[in-house]
């Protein structure tokens, strides 16, 4: 074995110490931008959430206005002529057509800058189906297609309302798509003492199974055989899914040549504004079934 002098070993440690300072050196170097990265990230999100926020109101703005005045127009009924009338409601069904779908956008961007956290409030199930099914009234008409909904009525749940809706909407709106002329769509509602189950089945075409696995990927839209024919963004199954896990539910959707069935299951939540406080002390009141 070779022997090593105390100069050559003081020399090999000043050596290595060197290497050593050097890579401490570069891993500050490295840290320092990667903190200027995240810096910048965090000015970019900050900008992305300003853009999104802002964007949203300049155009929920006008187009509140234009369904408002519209819809005030068509309440005139007799006092306008007919072509007037048929103006007016094209006026309105197609602002209606360009808000929903705006807010499947908005709310698609939301979820991907991670802007979206629930509020839970009381959501009246029965009267949120309602008001779907009045605001696509037009389009279930055009078809014809029956409606069937819940015959309980005033079904009360805790969970966030503006999403609910959101996914009702979303669910209605697919099912009569994609449903035949005079077609049924049906709405069906089941609770117990956790959950909420909320069904939507239509006639339609039905989904293929090789089709299944891309169903809920977003801007999909699906143009093998029939489904060509049906136009759309390739949003709102994205965005049920999303706003489901957001909820903590599950979706899951059957389908055949007959037509297809959306399931979802909602946990009850208690809001964070004292929902839970007002159900008094230690009893658990999901659902409100008052008539």
């Amino acid at each position: 074995m070779k022997d090593i002098s105390n100069e050559a070993l003081l020399q090999e440690i000043n050596r290595r110490l060197a290497g050593c300072e050097q890579i401490i050196s570069e891993q500050q170097d490295m840290l320092a931008q990667l903190k200027d990265l995240n810096r910048k990230l965090e000015q970019s999100e900050a900008l992305k959430s300003h853009f999104i926020s802002n964007i949203k109101n300049e155009i929920n703005n006008p187009l509140a206005s234009i369904l408002a005045l519209s819809q005030n127009v068509l309440r005139k009924g007799d006092q306008l002529s007919p072509e007037l009338s048929k103006s007016i409601r094209l006026i309105y069904n197609e602002a209606h057509a360009l808000d929903f779908q705006l807010d499947n956008i908005m709310t698609a961007a939301e979820i991907e800058a991670g802007q979206v956290s629930p509020r839970f409030d009381d959501a009246n199930v029965s009267t949120i189906i309602d008001q779907v099914i009045h605001a696509f009234k037009s389009s279930i008409d055009k078809k014809k297609i029956n409606i069937v909904v819940p015959e309980e009525k005033d079904i009360h749940f805790v969970t966030d309302s503006h999403y609910f809706k959101i996914i009702v909407a979303n669910l209605v709106s697919n099912a009569v798509k994609f449903s035949r002329e005079e077609g049924v769509v049906a709405i069906s509602v089941s609770h117990g003492g956790e959950s909420l189950n909320i069904d939507v089945v239509d006639a339609g075409v039905g989904i293929s199974q090789q089709d299944f696995p891309r169903i809920f990927d977003r801007f999909t839209q699906l143009d093998v055989g029939t489904m060509k024919k049906y136009q759309g963004h390739g949003i709102g199954l994205s965005v049920i899914k999303d706003l489901v896990e957001l909820l903590d539910g599950t979706i899951s959707v059957k389908s055949s040549a007959e037509g297809s069935a959306f399931s979802i299951v909602l946990p009850v939540k208690f809001s964070q504004d004292g929902l839970d406080a007002s159900l008094g002390n230690g009893d658990e009141i999901l659902f409100d079934q008052s008539f």
